[in-house]
């Protein structure tokens, strides 16, 4: 973004930048989990029958197939990834209206209507659940190639690429424009 934004253009295009990354994070999320939740559905649905065709062997693969569907259904109905997932299907939703409010609002926003649409944002962001750290760097990442600032893309190493999903990592990106 140009350096010749007036205060109220900055607090704009800061609040934009903070809904719009908060709108990504949650639809990665909802992908991933959704994903999450398919996945281990069909490898119960699959292994069941596996498990069933073995029952009348007696063999050790049946009783393996039989353990590793229990844990794999335990884990998703414990875990919950269906239900995660539609919260963050309704935060990604609601982030997404905000930027529509910013956006028809205009470029020149109020200090009063930046104001509201500030609390707006705080209010969706107090219901989030705790942010995974990689997943929100990837997301920054994305948005600021997308918006030609390269300059403040976070590298991020392989393994946290690899596992940004299943654990928080602590991170610390560029928030400046």
């Amino acid at each position: 973004m140009s350096d010749y934004r007036t205060p109220a253009e900055s607090s704009r295009w800061e609040l934009l930048w903070r809904v719009r990354l908060s709108a990504l994070y949650h639809l990665k999320r909802e992908r991933f989990l959704d994903g999450v939740d398919k996945t281990s559905k069909a490898i119960s649905a699959l292994g069941g029958a596996a498990a069933f065709s073995q029952v009348r062997d007696d063999g050790v693969l049946g009783f393996w197939i039989t353990g590793t569907i229990t844990v794999i259904a335990t884990l998703s109905l414990v875990y919950g990834p269906s239900v995660k997932a539609r919260k963050h299907a309704e935060l990604a939703r609601d982030f997404k209206k905000l930027e529509a409010e910013i956006i028809s609002g205009g470029r020149c926003l109020t200090d009063s209507q930046l104001a509201k649409l500030d609390a707006q944002f705080l209010s969706l962001e107090s219901s989030e659940p705790a942010s995974l750290g990689a997943l929100v760097t990837q997301c920054h990442n994305e948005l600021s190639c997308a918006n030609d600032l390269q300059a403040h893309v976070t590298p991020l190493p392989f393994w946290q690429k690899l596992f940004k999903n299943w654990f928080d990592f602590d991170q610390t990106i560029s928030s400046s424009f």
